[in-house]
């Protein structure tokens, strides 16, 4: 059979006359699901979701960024009469081009995978050739991969360039359809907490030296990071990068930025033929402006070290000022942000960990010089809850939020969906009347409608809908558990808050030198091996979950893991600054 395909949930490209094949679950959103239900068709089987497809194509994809990092630095350097090092360039859109080659592997392949598996009668799309791909910088682009119309340009240039399939084309221009950086946005204007914190911050400038380390951004608590400065010998300082001044797009340059494609065909010519569209304002246009904004920063010319937990991936301010630091020989130190850093499967070439000359990990070190054991930063200043023991369950959503990975991670999505309805089907009636539901904090701002998906499947299920402080529902469960394996459950468990967690595709994830240690998890009941398993225990414990939780067995296997993934120690805020200054022993 023929089908019609759809590539977007805008309905103004949908056809309802005839047999349609939607091109993956994103284009059915559940608002809509009593127009699209209706209709005649079929949704595209996933892409890329087999755990050895994943990693053999991020194999390719990380070969491929370290291509693309050396034919930047030279295209870059000449289009900007600069001679910066392959590693300024990665410091400064090392992020982005992470981003950008795995969002065009995901687009171009699940074309080609329909292409390959479908008869296709031919697709509509929106006529507009004025559309902008181009977005502002690295923050605006970590956005737009989910937003519908620029997703759906871009399948129509990847079908376009595969040229197998029929298109037609309707004419619809509005300012919505003309791209992201079409004109310069205007700065909004800031709030009176701003002014406050900017005036703070000029007040305590007054103090700092121009050989003072530079701190922003630690991931350690506001009132811990302070103390930190004390142990530096330094005065408390508020650091944030300015916002970047709006440079406009221009097609003119963009013409004269190009990448040799003449060596390469099919999606290696295809990437490096669209990034000339693709790169972000801030690295072309915008340049110049963004290193001129660097070099008026009132922060330390000659800074002892550099030392971020955060801004190495979005704040271009910030990372061109570090490269430039870096270039002048300063350390540059950075710390971890959160799970998965030595443990996630095929991801050791991620920018902040091959970039700095030091990464401070929770414990960690994999063999590697760079790599220095610190402690979980998050919970630094917290002390172990009280157990609750007629507390309630509390069970931590996560939301679908972006289409970044080179997999289908949306399909993925609708079955961690599943499972979590499976989870609370499974438990006890009586554990469910104890249940709170804790949906992801900015579920509302993304387009999976959580709360109307779990109230459709059960009305009667209490849902905390991300408003109030995690901290707070913690502190009134007996139990938490976490239905993936997210920074929360080093949380806990460094915590000694009672914890289970059970994900999607066991340990698979996971390098294997990792797996020992979630293997004693597993052994103790921590990690469940399915959402049944999850409930099925939780009945059996659920009287006396002390009981399970502070047995030998389970508090040796918690003890390990936080060693090595969750670390604490007695004096932090120490063995942090021996940390960021024995290079100067």
């Amino acid at each position: 059979m023929e089908y019609h395909l759809i590539t977007t949930a805008d309905e103004r490209t949908w056809k309802f006359d005839r047999p349609v094949l939607f091109l993956g679950e994103w284009c059915q959103l559940y608002n809509r699901r009593d127009i699209w239900s209706k209709m005649d068709s079929v949704v595209a089987g996933p892409f890329g979701i087999a755990i050895d497809e994943k990693n053999k194509n991020l194999a390719y994809i990380e070969n491929l960024i370290d291509q693309l990092v050396e034919e930047l630095t030279s295209s870059l350097n000449e289009f900007h009469n600069t001679t910066h090092s392959p590693r300024y360039w990665r410091i400064l859109l090392g992020h982005w081009l992470q981003r950008y080659v795995e969002v065009l592997f995901n687009r171009y392949f699940t074309v080609e995978h329909v292409v390959k598996n479908y008869e296709i009668s031919g697709t509509t799309i929106f006529d507009n050739p004025d559309y902008c791909f181009a977005v502002t910088d690295s923050s605006v682009f970590f956005n737009v991969c989910r937003d519908e119309i620029w997703n759906h340009y871009l399948y129509a240039r990847i079908l376009e360039f595969v040229g197998r399939v029929p298109v037609s084309k309707i004419r619809y221009v509005d300012k919505e359809l003309n791209g992201f950086t079409s004109k310069p946005t205007k700065p909004t204007r800031r709030k009176w907490k701003s002014f406050i914190f900017d005036f703070t911050k000029w007040l305590l400038g007054l103090t700092s030296s121009s050989k003072d380390a530079l701190l922003i951004s630690t991931y350690l608590p506001r009132k811990e990071e302070l103390k930190l400065y004390l142990h530096l010998g330094q005065f408390p300082q508020l650091r944030r990068s300015p916002a970047l001044i709006p440079v406009a797009f221009s097609r003119k340059e963009r013409d004269e930025f190009k990448l040799d494609t003449k060596k390469h065909i099919g999606f290696e010519y295809f990437i490096r033929q669209q990034l000339t569209d693709f790169i972000p304002v801030s690295f072309l246009e915008g340049y110049e402006s963004l290193v001129k904004q660097s070099k008026q920063l009132p922060w330390p010319s000659k800074p002892r070290f550099i030392f971020t937990s955060n801004n190495f991936d979005m704040d271009e301010i910030f990372k061109e000022w570090a490269a430039s630091k870096v270039a002048e020989g300063y350390p540059y130190y950075v710390g971890q942000h959160g799970n998965h850093y030595g443990t996630l499967n095929g991801h050791a070439r991620w920018p902040e960990l091959v970039t700095p000359d030091k990464f401070l990990t929770w414990g960690w070190t994999n063999d590697n010089p760079k790599n220095k054991s610190a402690f979980i930063f998050k919970n630094i200043g917290r002390k172990p809850s009280t157990y609750l023991p007629d507390g309630g369950l509390l069970l931590i959503e996560i939301t679908y939020i972006y289409r970044m990975s080179h997999w289908d991670d949306y399909f993925e999505h609708g079955v961690y969906q599943k499972d979590q309805f499976a989870f609370v089907s499974s438990l006890p009636l009586s554990v469910q009347k104890r249940l709170t539901v804790r949906l992801y904090g900015d579920h509302k701002n993304h387009c999976w409608f959580d709360q109307q998906r779990w109230k459709d499947f059960n009305p009667l299920i209490e849902i905390e809908p991300g408003i109030c402080q995690l901290k707070q529902l913690v502190e009134k469960s007996r139990l938490i558990v976490h239905s993936y394996d997210s920074t929360g459950v080093l949380e806990t468990l460094a915590l000694n808050i009672p914890t289970i967690t059970f994900w999607q595709g066991g340990l698979d994830h996971l390098v294997p030198r990792a797996k020992p240690f979630y293997h004693l998890l597993r052994k103790a009941g921590i990690i469940a091996e399915s959402p049944e398993e999850a409930a099925a225990f939780i009945g059996v414990h659920w009287d006396n979950i002390g009981k399970w939780w502070y047995s030998a067995e389970v508090q040796e296997a918690r003890v390990t893991f936080c060693n090595e993934y969750a670390r604490t120690v007695e004096q932090p805020l120490k063995t942090l600054k021996n940390l960021l200054i024995d290079h100067e022993k």
